[in-house]
């Protein structure tokens, strides 16, 4: 167990094989705000106990949490009624994606699993509702960003995401890169 800014990280056996629970994807209230925190900060300090500086702690408060459950941009996946991954599903993305114009993609944030459910395909359930979410609404990509890391990089071009051709950007002192994921236009219905 090593301390980190976010707390304690221990790491245990997954309780149950994923074949052994129901996984349940949605959109969260404000009443559950704590316990996306409690994944995102738990992800958060296992990979500052690896020297990995995902997120800071200022990325992680709880207001802008609320902020995001109020506007209906939190998700939480659960293992039968456990909280077991978290992302934020947002609209716009006005740090990293600046130039794009309203309505051309849905933006994929701060996707995280708690260390026991991990390697059990919860990002790639994750990335299927946000898929299904911006088909619902006819937009037409997801779009994300994340560090400059060849894991974190393969890691999402195996849920189909392309890196974007232009040099990493820097911020907050972090080099980042950007992604997407062009999504196949649904056939229209009756032709």
């Amino acid at each position: 167990m090593r301390e980190t800014p976010y707390g304690a990280v221990t790491v245990g056996p997954n309780p149950r094989n994923a074949n052994e629970y129901r996984s349940t994807l949605r959109r969260v209230t404000a009443a559950e705000v704590h316990d996306a925190l409690m994944i995102i900060r738990e992800a958060a300090a296992w990979a500052a106990a690896r020297d990995l500086d995902v997120w800071s702690e200022r990325e992680l408060r709880y207001d802008l949490y609320l902020e995001a459950a109020r506007r209906s941009e939190l998700v939480i996946g659960y293992a039968d009624a456990v909280p077991v991954a978290t992302m934020l599903l947002q609209s716009e993305d006005p740090i990293y994606w600046p130039e794009a114009a309203p309505g051309s993609a849905l933006y994929v944030h701060k996707v995280a699993v708690r260390r026991a459910y991990a390697g059990q395909s919860w990002l790639t359930r994750m990335i299927g509702f946000a898929v299904a979410e911006a088909a619902g609404a006819a937009i037409p990509a997801l779009r994300l960003d994340t560090l400059l890391r060849p894991k974190l990089q393969a890691m999402y071009e195996g849920e189909g995401f392309t890196r974007l051709a232009e040099p990493p950007l820097v911020v907050g002192g972090k080099q980042m890169i950007r992604m997407q994921r062009i999504l196949e236009p649904r056939p229209a219905v009756g032709h």
